[in-house]
């Protein structure tokens, strides 16, 4: 520990800022100059004490004041009992020479000093005068620093053995074998670097030495682990192994950073039409960083995609009045609505698209992405998706579990009896009765009390309608107008608002309109002249209501297969009859990757959302007749900890 009093030219920090003290008046004030820009500052002492008990000031002495790193300088406890005993030795000596001579060290009556304290302290083997006189100077010139007196070591045992050539070959091999991306063995290094000496003692008189294995070894292994593995893994594995995790992004109240991501669930579903497994669903969840509640989520067999993302979306921003009307033996609500501030993203394809760029502009959604392959930049929703999957999927029949270790020979297909409706029921219940309620251990507080808290500082924000959300949450394109009106993927939007838009032009008019991937019933055209949109219905609503755009284009192309035209409805209508029959005669597959695609394109599947009435009770309990969820009492099932990962 270093000691220094108030004097002219002292190095000081004062609230973190380096400071020189540049002149000490009689009457007791300082006067300080900044390092940064030389600016005068004008402290009395009584001040600077004031600041130093408060732990404000920190004096550095004539030294430099240093980079600031938020650590301390070990005292003398800190030392091993060996080191604390030399260093007390050495002390006595010098403190005893000090005292009797004075603060300039000088080696005049040394001996006199020197035996005196042998005698106090026993001292066997004194030390000289010389040496006396080294840790006095030593000691004064760091301020009377104890540390001073510590011996320092003399580095490994192994590197003092091997200097010059040896030691450089050895580096020289290491680097070479050892430290690249093909990973040889250390033993493979070692031979290298042997052949190596071996090739230069042949042409020299006195041959250098070789390390034995164990000294190689000994040696590689003091080598800098981070270093190793970003030579022999790649530097992001090695930032991901050493990196220091934190408490990461900390906002302040609830919707300012939403945090996305999509996981396939770890159990096969059953298709109650077919008695045959379909294969695992995908979940994308919107999760509130400052709560953890998750806001919304959603469930099927569309891989993560712009669709997922939308529908994700926009049960996060509505307000989950559904949950009583199809839920209403639940013990809780599920509180959580409103549009986010910010939503952070990974790099997938879907989240750069235009489009989900677009809705997010208009919703005035700042979206974020992590850097590339670091999803630790959204670990808590990466978190409550690994929980998800244990303390649901992985305790119901069909699951796949974590990895095939844990599947054994359990046949996941063929225990399937869960359907999609029961999963999303589960899913639901775990979520706004479970996890929502559990305590945080990071927050030391439930999702549910934190967003209800958060509620008394934001009001969430809201579309100004549910006709404008749909609006906001569809894609953009253009077509040019004519007297059958808007022709998309082989289908004709007119309405008689169109044919005043032909009006107020004689050229061909082409404009812009947004459609809905998962209802082609209708369109929404821009006016240009009104400045909103107009929805425009399919002129053949019974083909095209509730129909996706991902089952028309594949209608589509059986029609064109059967060589049927493109304009003819009749035959799309047959068409989309025999599109049905295809997907029973897949949802039959053997193969699990058809019977996957089947229910992807199953109508019902894909028109089914948290809102729609297909979550009603009467659906619910058709379902439950034919597989009795409804028996399992969810209160029997273990407890877990929902926070560990």
């Amino acid at each position: 520990m270093k000691l220094a009093s108030l004097r002219t030219g002292l190095h000081l920090t004062l609230n973190d800022v380096p400071f020189i003290v540049n002149r000490i008046l009689e009457t007791g004030d300082c006067y300080l100059e900044r390092k940064s820009d030389l600016a005068v500052v004008k402290r009395s002492k009584t001040q600077l004490m004031d600041a130093f008990f408060n732990g404000e000031l920190v004096i550095h002495g004539k030294d430099v004041v240093p980079k600031t790193n938020h650590r301390s300088e070990v005292d003398i406890n800190g030392f091993t009992e060996n080191n604390q005993r030399l260093v007390m030795r050495k002390y006595h000596y010098v403190k005893a020479a000090r005292d009797i001579l004075g603060e300039i060290p000088v080696k005049n009556e040394l001996d006199i000093v020197i035996e005196r304290v042998s005698e106090k302290l026993d001292d066997d083997n004194p030390p000289s005068e010389s040496s006396v006189y080294r840790w006095w100077r030593s000691w004064r010139e760091n301020h009377y620093d104890i540390g001073v007196f510590v011996n320092k070591s003399p580095g490994p045992k192994g590197l003092r053995k091997f200097k010059g050539t040896v030691y450089q070959e050895l580096v020289r091999v290491v680097e070479e074998v050892f430290l690249t991306r093909q990973k040889d063995s250390k033993q493979a290094t070692y031979d290298a670097l042997v052949a190596q000496i071996t090739t230069l003692n042949m042409a020299r008189k006195k041959p250098l030495p070789i390390p034995s294995r164990a000294s190689f070894y000994r040696i590689v292994n003091g080598f800098d682990k981070y270093e190793i593995m970003a030579a022999r893994e790649g530097k992001r594995a090695a930032d991901k192994t050493y990196r220091a995790t934190g408490l990461g992004a900390q906002p302040n109240n609830i919707l300012e950073r939403v945090e996305v991501d999509h996981t396939p669930l770890d159990v096969h579903l059953l298709n109650p039409e077919t008695g045959k497994a379909d294969g695992r669903p995908y979940l994308t969840l919107l999760l509130d960083r400052y709560s953890r509640m998750p806001l919304g989520f959603e469930i099927g067999f569309e891989p993560p995609s712009e669709i997922s993302v939308m529908r994700a979306l926009r049960n996060a921003i509505l307000p989950k009045t559904y949950i009583e009307k199809s839920f209403p033996d639940f013990k809780h609500k599920w509180i959580a609505f409103g549009k986010p501030i910010m939503l952070i993203c990974d790099n997938g394809l879907e989240f750069h698209s235009h489009q989900l760029r677009r809705m997010c502009g208009e919703l005035d959604i700042d979206l974020q992405f992590c850097p590339k392959k670091r999803p630790e930049y959204k670990g808590s929703v990466e978190r409550i998706l690994g929980t998800l999957n244990r303390a649901v999927c992985h305790r119901l029949p069909g699951t796949t579990f974590s990895n095939i270790n844990q599947r054994g020979d359990y046949e996941s297909e063929q225990e399937a009896i869960i359907t999609l409706e029961d999963l999303k029921e589960l899913v639901h219940e775990w979520v706004i009765d479970i996890y929502c309620q559990t305590t945080h251990k990071v927050t030391q507080r439930t999702p549910y009390s934190l967003w209800s808290d958060g509620l008394k500082v934001v009001e969430p924000m809201l579309p100004e309608s549910r006709d404008q959300l749909d609006l906001i949450l569809t894609v953009e394109d253009e077509r040019v107008l004519s007297h059958r009106g808007i022709e998309f993927k082989g289908l004709f939007y007119n309405s008689s608002e169109l044919g005043a838009f032909r009006h107020r032009s004689h050229d061909s008019l082409k404009l812009k309109f947004r459609y809905d991937k998962e209802n082609l019933g209708y369109i929404w055209v821009y006016d240009e002249f009104e400045g909103n949109y107009l929805k425009v219905p399919c002129i053949d609503p019974d083909y095209a209501d509730g129909l996706t755009l991902r089952q028309h284009l594949q209608i589509r192309a059986e029609a064109r297969a059967k060589g049927a035209s493109d304009q003819d409805s009749e035959a799309l209508i047959k068409s989309k009859e025999r599109f049905r029959k295809k997907i029973e005669k897949k949802s039959q597959h053997k193969l699990l990757r058809e019977r996957r695609k089947a229910a992807r394109d199953n109508s019902e599947a894909l028109r089914k959302s948290p809102e729609s009435t297909a979550w009603s009770a009467n659906s619910t309990e058709s379902s439950n007749n034919e597989f009795p969820i409804g028996d399992w009492d969810l209160d029997e099932i273990p407890t877990f900890s929902v926070m560990e990962r």
